[in-house]
């Protein structure tokens, strides 16, 4: 049903700026964390959201179990703050991060806030983006994961430094975020798919 609501979503097409623009604010985190990485990282990850096409058609921003109810065997989208437009790399970085980066240095964040273990949330990702691009390789999987995880890591390290950067675990956060991010943007070449 979530993958089936996702390509619905998808599919919907806007006039350009009629919501906003997914890639130019993923261009402004890269923006922001221009003093907070190497100069040839930023570079990188800013000329990686630069490379992918405008486009048009609706994200929600956060399509996770909490935001999708089920009424009459329809399923419907709540919290709605947060639709926008732009390519899917921008939806299934959301969704990495909901499902996965908020648990990675502590599984029980992300546990306590869906109310399912981390390790189902995990499988639960997977299963969205196997089933939404009719996966066979693990390798084509970890390809998608890969991508969206370079804009999760982006925005998460920028809301660390926002929101905690003065303290001793903001700092030790966003430090891992960045290494997270410099290994993923020594292998990607590319946000597409």
């Amino acid at each position: 049903m979530m993958t089936t609501l996702l390509k619905k979503i998808h599919a919907t097409e806007l006039k350009p700026g009629e919501f906003p623009d997914a890639r130019q604010t993923a261009l402004d985190w890269a923006d922001f964390l221009q003093d907070h990485l190497p100069r040839e990282q930023y570079q990188k990850l800013r000329g990686l959201i630069e490379a992918v096409p405008r486009d048009t058609h609706v994200l929600h921003g956060d399509c996770h179990v909490k935001n999708v109810m089920i009424q009459n065997g329809e399923t419907l989208l709540i919290d709605m703050d947060t639709l926008c437009q732009g390519h899917p790399v921008f939806e299934f970085a959301a969704i990495y991060i909901d499902y996965q980066g908020y648990g990675e240095l502590n599984s029980e964040d992300v546990t306590t806030f869906f109310g399912i273990p981390h390790e189902i949330c995990a499988e639960l990702m997977r299963l969205i983006i196997v089933e939404y691009f009719e996966l066979k390789e693990e390798a084509a999987y970890r390809a998608i994961l890969d991508k969206a995880r370079v804009i999760g890591y982006a925005r998460l390290m920028r809301r660390t430094i926002r929101r905690m950067g003065h303290t001793e675990q903001g700092k030790q956060l966003a430090a891992y975020y960045a290494e997270r991010l410099t290994e993923l943007l020594d292998c990607v070449d590319s946000l597409t798919f």
